[in-house]
């Protein structure tokens, strides 16, 4: 039944990225003056917090590569790639305990969208449509992930205050045919060139389901960063409580 409905949501998915393809290739006119522009420039990209998405995507011709160890020795990568303007289009790979002894166990691939239609202004924040289909922390017993996935999600960022302190909130339906809302918010803020913290409240629409993550993200030069943070922090590992690194690279099509 999960293969299924993972069926559908994958069928659904590929006609959003089919329609966000489109937006993005109507689009055509450069933006140069924004105030989140300059976040979209090189080291300072950041298209997560911990989990939560931010506005912020690749630039075209443009790829990331993320590598998050977790527990029980779970190892999740992803590739994303900047095709077009403002488009986004990644991948991610799953797979439970490759460290360790037990046997490695192979979760279904699934993918990710992310469009970027609205640069923001000094008052606006920036916009970004998105979907993500991958789940955190599969349970063969039930055959399903203990934390859905992202689904449908629009973001904003803005940097507020202070320089490189920036805020993102938003709103997701992780399963289409269940259509329940839900919401989160967080903040980035990149204390010196080499240094970001991380916060965010994830998950919020029933008190025992949201999640709070902190961490940090530390940049080894302009295209590695590695990221150490805490999710689900105060609940038990029942709950899906956890450290995690994440090891992150991006650069620019080699042609």
């Amino acid at each position: 039944m999960r293969q299924m409905n993972r069926g559908w949501k994958i069928a659904g998915s590929l006609m959003v990225v089919g329609m966000l393809a489109t937006v993005a290739l109507a689009e055509t006119k450069e933006t140069t003056e924004s105030t989140a522009a300059k976040t979209r420039d090189g080291e300072a990209v950041q298209i997560e917090a911990v989990d939560i998405p931010t506005a912020d995507i690749l630039d075209p011709m443009t790829f990331a590569t993320a590598f998050r160890f977790y527990s029980e020795g779970g190892i999740m990568s992803r590739l994303v790639l900047g095709p077009f303007k403002r488009l986004n289009l990644g991948v991610f790979f799953d797979a439970q305990r490759v460290i360790g002894g037990d046997d490695p166990h192979m979760v279904t691939p699934d993918i990710f969208v992310k469009i970027r239609f609205f640069d923001g202004t000094d008052i606006i924040p920036a916009l970004a449509l998105g979907y993500e289909n991958q789940g955190y922390l599969y349970q063969e017993s039930t055959t399903d992930f203990l934390q859905d996935e992202r689904g449908l999600y629009l973001v904003g960022s803005h940097e507020i205050f202070l320089p490189d302190f920036e805020l993102h909130a938003g709103m997701n339906i992780p399963k289409v045919d269940d259509a329940e809302l839900f919401g989160f918010f967080g903040a980035t803020w990149k204390i010196v060139p080499s240094f970001a913290l991380l916060a965010e409240y994830d998950n919020i629409r029933k008190a025992p389901s949201s999640r709070v993550n902190l961490g940090g993200r530390f940049w080894i030069n302009a295209a590695f960063n590695v990221d150490v943070a805490a999710r689900n922090v105060g609940r038990g590992d029942d709950r899906g409580a956890e450290r995690i690194v994440r090891l992150n690279y991006t650069h620019k099509f080699p042609f």
